[in-house]
C-alpha cells in the first residue's frame, strides 16, 4: 500500500511505527484479551513516546500537527482499533485544547509538560446517556457546585474510552454558583480523586477492548487551580475555528486504519487461498478481483481525503473556513467507506472471515463505531447542503 509517511515528521512516524509493532505483537501473542489487552497497549503507547506527539517541543513533546496525528493514527489503529481509539481520544483532546482557547495558557502548558513527563492519559468526558451526543447541544446533568476553594462535581459520564486506564478526565458540567447563570463549564479531574469510580457498563458490538465504561463522580472536589473553564458572567464558550480539523480528521484516520488492517488480511487471503476444487488462488477469480479492487479504490479515496484535507489546513493551501467545512465530509466518507471495505472483505473471505481467530471479524465490528462519532452523517450532510444553497442566496 502507498505510504504517506513523507508528509509527517519522521520522529512521529518512528514513534507510531514502533507503537504499532508492539501492539500488533501483543494482539498476535493472544495472552491478553479485553481490557487487559488495552492496558498492555497503553504501556506500549507510553514507552514509545506516542502519547506526547502533540505536546509542543518547547514542553518536551514532538510538536505534531493534525496531519502528523492522522498519519500516525492510521498506523496504530491498523494494529488494534481499540488502542487507536484510546490514543485518538487523548491526542485529539490535547490537540484541540491547544487550538480552542478553552484553557488558560499557563495551566495548559503546565498540564502538557507534566503529561509528557509522567505519561498521563486523558479523555474529554462529555457524553451522558440521557442527553445523547453533546455535539447536538444542551446542558449536562453532571453539575459543578461552588464550594470553598473549588468545586464539587457530581454526575455520570458515558462511553468514556479507556476509562479504567485514564489518569485524568476533562469533565463537562453545568455550573451552579451564586450569582452566576447556569452554563457549561469544564473541569480537570484526577482519576485517583476521592469520589471517582468506573462502572463496567461497556458491553458492545464494536471496540470491545476499549473499556468505554461509565465514570461516576460523587461530590468530587476540584480545586480552583484545576478549573479548565468557568465564566463568571455565564457566557457560552465559542471555540476558535482552529479546532475544526481536530474534531473529525484524527477520528477518520483511526477508522481508516482499521479498514487497512481488513484489507491487508483479505488481500493475503485472496492471494494465498487455493481451494482444492479450484486449483488456483481465489484472487484469480474476476468476482474476487472486482471486490478487492473496490476496496483499493475506497481506501485510496479515504486516505487522500484525510491527508490532503489535513495538509491543506497545516500548510494554509486553502481558506481555513473552507477547509473546516470539508472536515465533516472527509469523516463521512472515511467512516462509511471503512464499513463498506469490511463488508466487501467479508464477502471475499466467506466463513473464514467470521472466525474470531481472524482479525477481519474484529475489524468488521470495530469500524461500525465510526458511524456514531461526531460529526455524524446527518450533521455532515446537512451542513454541506446549507453551504451549497448559500451560494445561490441573493445578497444585498
Amino acid at each position: 500500500m502507498d505510504s504517506y509517511d513523507f508528509l509527517a515528521d519522521p520522529r512521529i512516524v518512528s514513534a507510531a511505527d514502533e507503537a504499532a509493532r508492539r501492539i500488533a505483537a501483543r494482539v498476535e501473542d493472544g495472552a491478553l484479551v479485553g481490557e487487559a489487552l488495552l492496558a498492555g497497549c497503553v504501556v506500549d503507547l507510553r514507552a514509545t513516546g506516542y502519547l506526547t506527539i502533540v505536546v509542543p517541543s518547547r514542553l518536551g513533546g514532538l510538536g505534531g500537527s493534525v496531519l502528523d496525528v492522522c498519519i500516525a493514527q492510521e498506523k496504530v489503529s491498523r494494529a488494534l482499533g481499540s488502542a487507536g481509539l484510546a490514543a485518538n481520544m487523548h491526542l485529539q483532546y490535547l490537540g484541540s485544547a491547544q487550538a480552542s482557547g478553552l484553557w488558560a495558557t499557563e495551566r495548559l502548558d503546565a498540564y502538557l509538560r507534566e503529561s509528557g513527563e509522567h505519561g498521563w492519559l486523558i479523555n474529554n468526558c462529555q457524553a451522558e446517556a440521557e442527553m445523547g451526543s453533546p455535539a447536538r447541544g444542551g446542558l449536562p446533568a453532571t453539575t459543578a457546585t461552588r464550594v470553598n476553594g473549588g468545586w464539587h462535581v457530581t454526575g455520570r459520564k458515558a462511553w468514556s474510552t479507556a476509562s479504567s486506564l485514564l489518569t485524568h478526565f476533562a469533565v463537562s458540567a453545568t455550573v451552579h454558583a451564586d450569582g452566576v447563570p447556569e452554563h457549561l463549564g469544564q473541569f480537570l479531574v484526577t482519576a485517583s480523586s476521592p469520589g471517582v469510580r468506573v462502572e463496567p457498563t461497556w458491553h458492545a458490538l464494536s471496540m470491545r477492548e476499549s473499556a468505554s465504561h461509565d465514570i461516576v463522580f460523587e461530590d468530587v472536589f476540584v480545586p480552583d487551580t484545576d478549573v479548565i473553564r468557568v465564566s463568571d458572567a455565564g457566557v457560552t464558550f465559542v471555540p476558535s475555528l482552529d479546532v475544526a480539523p481536530w474534531h473529525g480528521l484524527p477520528f477518520a484516520a483511526t477508522y481508516v486504519g482499521i479498514a487497512v488492517a481488513a484489507r491487508d488480511w483479505v488481500a493475503h487471503f485472496a492471494a494465498t487461498r487455493v481451494p482444492t476444487n479450484l486449483g488456483k488462488p481465489i484472487g484469480e477469480l474476476p468476482a474476487v478481483r472486482a471486490k478487492l479492487g473496490e476496496i483499493e479504490a475506497l481506501l485510496f479515496a479515504s486516505r487522500r481525503l484525510i491527508f490532503d484535507t489535513a495538509r491543506d489546513w497545516v500548510e494554509g493551501r486553502m481558506d481555513r473556513a473552507s477547509v473546516a467545512a470539508q472536515v465533516p465530509l472527509a469523516k463521512y466518507h472515511a467512516t462509511n467507506n471503512a464499513v463498506r471495505i469490511t463488508d466487501l472483505a467479508l464477502r471475499i473471505a466467506g466463513g473464514a472471515g467470521l472466525a474470531d481467530a481472524a482479525p477481519l471479524e474484529r475489524c468488521f465490528r470495530d469500524v461500525r463505531a465510526g458511524l456514531i462519532h461526531p460529526p455524524m452523517d446527518d450533521v455532515a450532510l446537512a451542513g454541506a447542503a446549507v453551504r451549497a444553497m448559500r451560494e445561490f442566496v441573493p445578497r444585498d
